[in-house]
């Protein structure tokens, strides 16, 4: 539970400075420096582990198509709705992740899903959307 909690904590650190990052660039600068920090740190170390079959021209060419769709593209998405929208919104989303990664693995992959996990995905839904419905609106306050 201390684990969950702490993940939460650190998620909602994410989006609050994700959007600060965000809302002050309109570029994606934020975005690639925190890329190039990233291969920084890990190329060094996949080079120490495999050698110079790492930085093969084909090796690196893949590299750069695997970050730019599993990095590059979803982040950009990702900081353009939290400029546009409110990051606990933008929280909720997130958390739904898990639920569609795991629908795409039924209908797409074929995969079959044990009954713990058709309870995990109702829960992350039911939580999710206790998140939205359960937040009054600033404008139907009274006084």
């Amino acid at each position: 539970m201390a684990l969950a909690l702490a993940s939460g904590a650190c998620m909602a650190a994410y989006f609050l400075l994700s959007k600060r990052a965000g809302a002050s660039s309109a570029g994606g600068g934020p975005l690639a420096l925190a890329l190039a920090w990233a291969a920084v740190l890990s190329v060094p170390l996949g080079v120490i582990d495999q050698g110079t079959r790492l930085v093969a021209p084909r090796v690196l060419l893949v590299g750069v198509v695997v970050a730019a769709l599993s990095a590059v593209v979803p982040y950009s998405l990702e900081l353009a709705a939290l400029r546009r929208l409110p990051a606990r919104t933008v929280g909720v989303l997130a958390s739904l992740e898990p639920a569609s990664a795991g629908l795409a693995g039924v209908l797409v992959l074929g995969e079959h899903l044990r009954a713990v996990q058709w309870v995990a995905l109702a829960c992350v839904g039911l939580a999710s959307a206790g998140a939205v419905l359960g937040r009054k609106d600033a404008t139907q306050r009274v006084g």
